[in-house]
């Protein structure tokens, strides 16, 4: 699986390349696809998938393909992240 963190490709396509075998966990990143499809910013997105596959995991009910795939977005996106806590020094 690709590292989702790598910026230059769109969310979108990468979350086109992924095929959970798990039909809700597949459902969740569909649905996010329509919601870039709407317009919703990637970051939202993003932490909407996060959140309801942390409810999977909390239930218990995330296959190992999915706790790969929710592992690869908790960590961190050091160019964004470095870039966001930096403007926090200059406001």
């Amino acid at each position: 699986m690709k590292p989702l963190h790598k910026k230059r490709e769109p969310l979108r396509k990468k979350l086109e390349t992924i095929h959970l075998e798990e039909a809700v966990e597949q459902n969740i990143l569909n649905a996010a696809i329509n919601q870039l499809d709407n317009g919703e910013t990637e970051y939202a997105v993003l932490k909407d998938i996060k959140g309801q596959f942390r409810k999977l995991a909390l239930n218990k009910k995330l296959s190992q393909q999915g706790l790969s795939l929710y592992t690869e977005l908790q960590r961190p996106n050091l160019d964004v992240d470095t870039a966001l806590s930096s403007m926090t020094w200059f406001q």
